[in-house]
């Protein structure tokens, strides 16, 4: 017997305005997760539960993460990130040596500067850490350099302070780096480092750093950081990404403002010599906002599959784009097969088909050894405000040539804009790792009330599992609300292309059900019932559909509208699952006020 379960939540969180919301109260010291089956709704595809990393309740922003997994322990995985607890720039670092079941967090010491900002991360063959910081006196002003440091310990303990480039003259000013190692065992550049970075020339008639050009330093094992190499000849570039190939080749690309268009070179000799700078595309939007004051940028990242499979050499690259219809932004794929010289027409990689607008920012992208492609991004597709967001992402086993129907990591849906205002809101990049057939994400959470590093592990794909999808999204699926806000009674309109058997099932907060309604056997075509108040300021409203046929059973909600019975404001939170046999597909969410 085929089911279709429509599943909509409704939750008392107001969100009438960009703003930023309340603050939960504290002490937040833990979130403590309670497992989808607890909350009264079924699991769409795997859990991944999320865990608070950072245990600060300074209610200070962290952001900007960076994470990687050891390749000899896969228990093992560390983060850092930028952290503003103690009211100004520092790095904290985050490790787990129980394969994410907990964390334990620390700041990195203040080396030679006061500040520490905009932190990456890289880990080698041999399971050595590396994070480069950018260090500099407090204010901006004065001496900037790079430091690189490493444990060899799994995140536990750092050493080795480093610095991959210095300014002491107050002729530059050193930003936006980004670390690659290369891990290859066919390279004859194995455990080279390899730093691009954007060099800001300050103008000595006006103080003003106002000129740029992309900058790269490699370094060789036990060897120092060679002199910086300039790889941009046109100024007013940015957001520098860097990734190496199976052979030793070495990719860089950034941000054009003058060119409005994302930025290529490569080196084949491990940074020796480099390419003449080539345009890839053109972008609508190097850096913009987006609500609530959120930066966003059009940067382009990179990861090379270096696995022995069929798609071995071949670059894979993520960036943010306006939308097709000009509305919102979207996350793009494409790759090339000839290191670089051509690339695919990019692609949107996200499967939302909301009708109202929806913003996809801030993409990762990694490979793991199996050749498997690991693309995730921030997400807003549960909110039909566009304010909310979520972390979703997907996964390829086949080059790209087909995609796992997106899946939500987080389980709660956060405004960017809530807790202290700074530092472009969220930072500009969120942390993401695949290796050992499991991937794990850090990124900024404001789930309770601040800025926070959350975590999760995804690590059950690609083993056998009921919840594994066998079938695509289905792309006729579409959601509305009318009225919204709303008052009154529930009227629940659906679709079904095929005879079912409808029951109407009404849940507590607790996962309690208190109503069930059977309608019977409902023929094919569009139907609507109108559902008495309920007094209660949480339902959970659970549609079962059981189909008699064989085919595959699809619903189309057009209407749905709620009364929360209570004073002030709220917001209904409505999730949708569609479940066919064994293959439960996330639908998508609606939020509204009441």
């Amino acid at each position: 017997m085929h089911y279709i379960i429509l599943i909509l939540l409704l939750a008392t969180t107001s969100f009438a305005s960009v703003t930023p919301l309340k603050e939960h109260q504290k002490p937040h010291s833990v979130w403590k997760h309670r497992p989808l089956e607890h909350r009264g709704f079924s699991i769409p595809f795997d859990e991944h539960v999320n865990q608070r990393v950072n245990t600060d309740d300074s209610g200070q922003i962290q952001n900007e993460e960076q994470v990687c997994i050891n390749p000899l322990d896969p228990d093992n995985m560390v983060a850092v990130w930028r952290d503003f607890r103690e009211g100004y720039r520092r790095i904290g670092v985050g490790y787990t040596v129980d394969g994410g079941e907990s964390w334990s967090d620390v700041l990195f010491p203040q080396m030679y500067y006061e500040w520490q900002s905009d932190p990456v991360l890289v880990v080698d063959h041999n399971g050595v850490f590396t994070a480069n910081v950018i260090t500099f006196e407090a204010g901006g002003e004065g001496d900037v350099g790079m430091l690189s440091v490493s444990s060899y310990d799994g995140g536990q303990t750092w050493q080795d302070s480093v610095w991959a480039v210095r300014t002491t003259d107050e002729s530059a000013f050193e930003d936006k780096q980004m670390l690659a190692i290369d891990n290859s065992p066919d390279s004859p550049y194995q455990g080279t480092q390899y730093m691009a970075w954007a060099r800001f020339f300050r103008d000595p008639d006006n103080g003003q750093y106002d000129s740029t050009h992309i900058e790269m330093v490699y370094k060789r094992p036990d060897s120092a950081y060679t002199a910086p190499i300039q790889l941009s000849t046109r100024r007013s570039v940015q957001w520098a990404n860097v990734a190496t190939g199976p052979n030793g080749e070495v990719y860089v690309t950034w941000a054009s403002y003058a060119l409005s268009s994302a930025m290529f070179s490569r080196s084949l000799d491990g940074g020796v010599t480099w390419t003449d700078e080539v345009d890839l595309f053109e972008t609508d939007f190097q850096s913009a906002e987006v609500n609530p004051s959120l930066l966003v940028f059009s940067y382009m990242v990179m990861a090379v599959d270096n696995s022995s499979g069929p798609h071995r050499g071949r670059i894979y690259a993520l960036f943010t784009n306006i939308s097709n219809d000009n509305n919102d932004t979207d996350v793009y794929y494409t790759f090339s097969d000839n290191m670089g010289t051509n690339w695919s027409a990019p692609v949107v990689i996200d499967d939302e088909n909301r009708a109202y607008d929806v913003d996809q920012f801030h993409p990762w992208i990694t490979v793991d050894e199996e050749g498997r492609v690991w693309c995730a991004w921030y997400d807003r597709r549960n909110d039909p405000n566009n304010i909310l967001m979520d972390v979703y992402f997907t996964v390829s086993e086949n080059g790209g040539a087909t995609w796992r129907p997106n899946e939500r990591i987080t389980e709660v849906s956060c405004n960017p804009g809530q807790g202290t205002l700074d530092a472009g809101l969220i930072g500009e990049y969120i942390g993401w790792y695949a290796a050992h057939d499991k991937a794990v994400c850090v990124w900024t959470d404001t789930r309770m009330g601040d800025q926070d590093i959350f975590t999760a592990v995804i690590d059950s794909l690609f083993e056998p599992n009921d919840a594994d999808p066998v079938i695509p999204n289905p792309t006729s699926f579409t959601l509305a609300s009318y009225p919204n806000p709303f008052n009154g009674t529930t009227t629940l309109s659906y679709t079904l292309t095929t005879p079912a058997e409808v029951t109407l099932e009404v849940y507590n907060t607790i996962g309690q059900s208190v109503l069930q309604k059977s309608f019977g056997q409902m023929s094919t075509g569009e139907h609507t019932y109108v559902a008495r108040p309920i007094p209660t300021q949480r339902r959970l409203f659970r549609q079962t559909l059981s189909q008699q046929s064989t085919r595959r059973g699809e619903v189309d909600v057009d209407e749905v509208a709620h009364e929360i019975l209570h004073s002030g404001t709220a917001c209904c939170c409505i999730n949708i699952c569609l479940h066919t046999g064994q293959t439960p597909l996330t639908m998508g969410s609606l939020f509204g006020r009441a």
